[in-house]
């Protein structure tokens, strides 16, 4: 619905006009990093990892490479700028440079080089006159937008800002940054009166000063009535109080126990090449400590995801950093494998442990896909027409190391694969693949089950499961507890429609077929090999530019519910992430606004967990663009809900099974008010972008016990352990082989406020 005037005849322009501009100097404060000094020193093998994927950043060419890098191309626009003389190709690259000065979050520098454009250009007399100023308003829009996202929402941050509807307390102090943009916004309307995006920040515009809707003209309004709220639980996001509100970019997260105490900790990454992974250990006071600098970790950085796993059956959780998102062929940035030590220290073990690898990736899936014993990882790489780049399959060899095996095993298909996910999707005990695909049709592989000989079989069409086209975020889950695992896999955005057009346009036209691509699938499971996309019918039909995303159950009812965290790199692109409530496995409810979970700010990696012990799960997410401007804090959102439904945390430990027993599926029989049913569940870390717990954390609805709970291993026996008459609202630690579970005793934690101890 845009006429925006494109590039191209923007640049032309620009070149038939002169325009006498300096070149701005710029402050060098841009996000700020955090520092750490290490108390314990990195191992010789980490260095080696800090020092190869420092050099294959180095390599990049920042002005070839997608969205990252942004202050390099600063410095490079400054230098060429410095050399030029006054004139039209000048212009040109002043242009450029007033781009990458908004996403290096030089907001005021940009403000200032679209300003002079637009000021020069407005007495002048040419062809597409109006499109050209209504395209540097809307630059100017943008950048106002976020100057008074900076000087409100960060450097004023509380626990509501950024979340639509905003509330009284986030409405902006600052109020030039949201006066101005509306100003801006408001004339690009006057020309482009069906510019969706434009529409949808407008209102956003008038939110932060408290002047919506009222003041927001009719014919852009998007209705009052979206907001309305249900009855859910409103969720406070407490990641400030407890000093977890790390304020960087797009990244990853493992929210799981890793010292061994019983309490979740979080393993955070910022995919900056410059960004230190970031460790934060339960108190079991109720906090968390930053011990990063204690762990052999400083200098490792980037990391658009992590994945979590015991990849050597030590009995402590190691995790996979990924790398090389988004740069095409020059995506050669190595992962790392980091080992946990188990003593509080982590070492990269990349190299020795086989996995070295150079291709572009922003997910993988650890799983024991033969079923040995010993967890195997599945990378799904990013193809281009700028070179091809295989997924890779890692067997583990049994000793700690891994051979690859994915052209043998018949994991051949290339494609720009933005999620995978595994699951036992036919019920034989073997774990199957699922990728989601940015550029082709989405692929499920059929695991043909040998412990010797691995091989994997794509479906054919008739599975039914290849759209959208474009899709991006994706896992597998029984939504339904009826013992068959489902699809979910969502779209995205695209050139033509960004996540603010979609999100207005839906508003506008919810049976707009132009918006078939963008909504995402949930693909019943028949139990015959095919799948029923039933998105729509079960209440999730709107479009969804899903990047980073995870399930879990909010209310303890037994049942998964969602969380969709939206956006792409454009500043533009702020749309509320969505959550999901499931009813009964028949439909979902949209609880985004009551629950307070409609932030605004780019939503990348998602974890559902039990981070209190008091037995709801809560849900920290990385927030923060693509852009090195565009940081903001991350979010955690504490569960509200209590215990008005039973639960029960289940610690899984393998013995023939891989240890920390990812692809376990626990069966819970329980009966409420005379009627039984059973609850399904299977151990893994959730979806393709985020990091849940490992624990396995049921909620149960009424039921007073457990009538009967079945683990069924991932062994090739597919053993059984069952018991009977299990008490409700605790945590327990099952081994597997061994007769009766054992009670951990983990009190319930409350949250607390950080004291300057903690920092």
């Amino acid at each position: 619905m845009s006429a925006r005037i494109s590039w191209g005849t923007l640049k032309s322009i620009i070149v038939l006009l002169i325009l006498s501009s300096c070149n701005p100097t710029i402050d060098t404060d841009g996000p700020t990093k955090a520092q750490y000094k290490a108390k314990v020193k990195a191992d010789d093998s980490t260095i080696e990892m800090i020092q190869r994927v420092k050099a294959a950043g180095t390599a990049i060419k920042a002005q070839e490479a997608r969205y990252i890098l942004n202050q390099k191309k600063v410095d490079h626009f400054e230098k060429q700028l410095d050399e030029m003389e006054v004139g039209a190709d000048r212009n040109l690259v002043l242009y450029d440079y007033g781009i990458e000065l908004l996403r290096a979050g030089h907001t005021d520098k940009a403000i200032e080089v679209f300003t002079n454009f637009h000021d020069f250009f407005t007495d002048k007399i040419f062809l597409d006159k109006q499109k050209t100023l209504t395209e540097f308003k809307t630059q100017l829009g943008v950048s106002y937008l976020r100057k008074a996202e900076q000087e409100n929402c960060l450097l004023n941050h509380n626990n509501e800002s950024c979340i639509i509807p905003i509330s009284k307390k986030a409405q902006h102090i600052n109020r030039e940054g949201s006066t101005k943009a509306i100003e801006f916004l408001e004339a690009c309307l006057e020309v482009n009166p069906f510019d969706y995006e434009i529409q949808y920040l407008l209102n956003i515009a008038y939110m932060t000063l408290g002047g919506y809707p009222d003041q927001v003209p009719e014919e852009f309004l998007i209705p009052a009535d979206y907001f309305e709220t249900n009855n859910f639980s409103k969720f406070s996001d407490v990641a400030m109080d407890l000093g977890v509100d790390v304020n960087e970019m797009s990244g990853g997260i493992c929210l799981d126990d890793f010292n061994g105490d019983g309490f979740l900790d979080m393993m955070v990454s910022s995919w900056g090449f410059e960004d230190q992974i970031r460790y934060f250990e339960n108190d079991t006071q109720g906090g968390f400590t930053d011990k990063t600098a204690e762990t052999g970790l400083v200098g490792v950085t980037g990391g658009l995801n992590l994945k979590h796993a015991d990849y050597n059956n030590d009995g402590f959780l190691d995790f996979i950093i990924l790398r090389g998102a988004w740069l095409e062929n020059q995506g050669k940035v190595p992962n790392s494998l980091i080992r946990n030590n188990g003593d509080g220290t982590f070492t990269d073990v990349t190299i020795e442990a086989g996995l070295y690898s150079e291709r572009p990736t922003q997910t993988a899936i650890w799983a024991d896909f033969n079923l040995d014993g010993w967890i195997d990882i599945f990378i799904a790489n990013e193809s281009t027409d700028k070179g091809l780049n295989t997924c890779e399959l890692f067997l583990s060899n049994t000793d700690g190391t891994f051979t690859e095996m994915g052209k043998t095993a018949g994991l051949t298909e290339t494609g720009f694969f933005k999620g995978v996910d595994a699951g036992d999707l036919n019920n034989d005990g073997y774990p199957d693949l699922y990728l989601s695909n940015f550029s082709g049709k989405n692929l499920l592989y059929l695991n043909a089950g040998s412990k010797n000989d691995i091989s994997f079989q794509l479906a054919s069409d008739s599975a039914g499961v290849a759209d959208p086209v474009e899709s991006f975020s994706t896992w597998i889950f029984d939504y339904n507890n009826d013992g068959f695992e489902d699809i979910f896999v969502s779209g995205y955005s695209n050139a033509e429609k960004s996540p603010a057009n979609i999100f207005m346009a839906n508003i506008r036209n919810p049976y707009d077929p132009r918006l078939e691509d963008h909504r995402p699938r949930l693909y019943r499971n028949n139990g015959d090999g095919t799948f029923t996309n039933i998105a729509k019918a079960s209440g999730i039909g709107e479009p969804l530019t899903t990047m980073g995303c995870n399930y879990g159950d909010l209310d303890n009812d037994g049942f998964l519910d969602f969380y969709a965290a939206t956006g792409d790199p454009s500043f533009l692109s702020i749309v509320p992430n969505k959550m999901y409530r499931n009813q009964g496995g028949e439909t979902f409810e949209d609880v985004t606004f009551s629950g307070g979970f409609g932030h605004i700010q780019k939503g990348h990696a998602v974890g559902f967990a039990d981070l209190d012990m008091d037995g709801d799960q809560d849900i920290y997410a990385v927030m923060g663009g693509a852009y090195e401007g565009d940081n903001f804090q991350n979010v955690l959102f504490e569960n509200p809900i209590g215990n008005q439904n039973s639960w029960i945390n289940i610690r899984l430990e393998g013995s023939t099974s891989n240890r920390s027993a990812i692809g376990a599926k626990v069966i819970a029989t329980v009966t409420e008010e005379r009627n039984t049913r059973k609850i399904y569940h299977t151990v893994g870390s959730g979806a393709s972008f985020g990091g849940n717990s490992l624990l396995a954390e049921l909620g149960l609805g009424k039921a007073k016990q457990i009538d009967q709970l079945e683990v069924i291993w991932p062994n090739p026996i597919r053993s059984v352990s069952t018991f009977t008459s299990l008490a409700v609202n605790q945590v327990i630690k099952i081994k597997e082989g061994e007769e009766n579970p054992v009670p951990l005793p983990l009190s319930p934690l409350k949250f607390q406020k950080m004291d300057h101890q903690h920092h």
